[in-house]
């Protein structure tokens, strides 16, 4: 709202129309309210007054040509104002992980081995004297095995996602619109105007005149998708014992020398095809001895199954923000109103 009054003052009173009438044309007043429309309009000047002098001053008027024009004039007014703004955002965002693995595993495996053996072989001569001869050997064998095993790993993955905000902001511009008046008329007078009755204000809107400031995004948090991952980098594996089979033996034995039990005798004549020798006595009996194992060849690695362990979340690489549209506030006033007649400027 803004008033301005000249040094002879102004004298209001009720005319018998019900309308406000104003004395003194020398007074020079201008008052304006822009809210008045706000409010309910008592018929009157419930916007503010404009003196017919001020009116004449803006347009170069004398009387006679403001008599002629008084009916016909155009109030105006801009008032700078700022106008609230809210956008609504979506950003993209990346996220790095890293999964923990565990996978299983089988060794195969040799082991050499090494047997003693020994050889009792007997018979009886044709004299009836028994002949004994004994001998030591080995063998030698192997056996297959497998052991299990574990080894653990990771692998590096990522996953997208997308958060959801807001900015506010705000743009400058003015208010303008158009004001309706009735004229008023110095009771003493007849027909002598004495200034214009401003009685309502209707708003033509907001026109921005400036560019958008914004503030920072606010953003909530992040809404993630399932993780994309590589392959396993995987350590050595750790084996435990192995598991072995049966063993295989040689069929060549390695013997020592026989050991006769009667000196001098040798195990010839417990041939078969000796002539002193009796063929039913003929006993040849080879025993198995101890194993004594020997150094274990590892083989081929057979990968198992792997199994997923923990996700680690890592940083979060933001992404390109899409703005959506822009809501527009209330426009809030941020000065004076000026008031215009004609689209010259009265205060």
């Amino acid at each position: 709202m803004f008033r301005r009054t000249g040094k002879a003052g102004l004298v209001a009173a009720m005319a018998a129309t019900g309308v406000l009438a104003f004395a003194s044309t020398a007074s020079a007043t201008v008052t304006f309210d822009p809210t008045c429309s706000l409010t309910p309009s008592n018929g009157t000047g419930a916007c503010g007054f404009v003196g017919k002098g001020d009116v004449q001053i803006a347009l170069g008027y004398n009387n006679a040509k403001m008599q002629q024009n008084a009916g016909s004039l155009a109030f105006t007014y801009v008032q700078p104002a700022s106008q609230a703004l809210t956008q609504s955002l979506t950003q993209a965002g990346t996220q790095s992980g890293t999964q923990s693995g565990t996978q299983a595993g089988s060794q195969a495996g040799t082991q050499a081995g090494t047997q003693s053996m020994s050889e009792d072989l007997s018979c009886t001569v044709d004299n009836g004297n028994p002949r004994n001869f004994q001998r030591s050997g080995s063998r030698d064998g192997s056996r297959d095995g497998t052991a299990s095993g574990t080894r653990d790993g990771s692998r590096d993955g990522s996953r997208d996602g997308s958060r959801d905000g807001t900015r506010t902001g705000s743009r400058d511009g003015t208010l303008s619109g158009n004001v309706s008046y009735a004229i008023a008329y110095d009771a003493r007078v007849k027909n002598q105007i004495n200034g214009f009755l401003l009685k309502s204000a209707t708003s033509s809107g907001f026109v921005a005149s400036g560019d958008p400031v914004w503030s920072a995004p606010t953003f909530g948090a992040y809404t993630f998708g399932a993780y994309t991952f590589g392959a396993y980098t995987f350590g050595a594996y750790t084996f435990g014992a192995y598991t072995f089979g049966d063993w295989t033996w040689s069929a060549t034995t390695t013997w020592s020398d026989w050991v006769p039990e009667t000196p001098g005798s040798n195990p010839a004549v417990c041939a078969t095809n000796s002539p002193n020798v009796d063929p039913g006595s003929i006993v040849d009996t080879v025993t198995p001895g101890a194993i004594t194992p020997g150094a274990v060849t590892d083989g081929a690695i057979t990968d198992g199954d792997i199994t997923n362990g923990a996700v680690t979340d890592g940083a979060v690489t933001d992404g390109d923000i899409a703005y959506g549209d822009t809501a527009y506030g209330a426009a809030t006033p941020t000065g004076s109103a000026h008031l215009y007649v004609n689209g010259k400027p009265l205060n």
